[in-house]
């Protein structure tokens, strides 16, 4: 494996753990499981591919759970670009606590 190939993988690993994680929140595990038994078959996504194939991840999830599938996409990347931005500044804590109190 590359020194790029492996970033990359590593660089995708928290974005999937943190799908994972939020399904399984929001839908419980045994729903979670049969979410990605429904992708990897009918759609044909491996959960570590979830991040890198983000939009067909939304069409298969609307076409299973219909609507709801909006409020676990919006949770999604708003935990997504909230990691981000902790990722990339580190007074996004500190203005974070500051939003807060308003």
């Amino acid at each position: 494996m590359t020194a790029q190939v492996s970033l990359q993988k590593k660089q995708s690993e928290t974005p999937n753990k943190l799908i994972d994680t939020i399904l399984n929140q929001t839908l419980g595990r045994e729903a979670t499981q049969i979410i990605y038994y429904y992708l990897e078959n009918r759609h044909l996504i491996q959960k570590h591919e979830i991040v890198e194939k983000l939009d067909s991840f939304n069409r298969a999830l609307e076409e299973y759970i219909g609507s709801g599938a909006e409020v676990i996409e919006k949770l999604i990347l708003e935990n997504l670009e909230t990691r981000r931005l902790e990722e990339n500044d580190d007074d996004f804590i500190e203005r974070q606590k500051i939003l807060k109190l308003f």
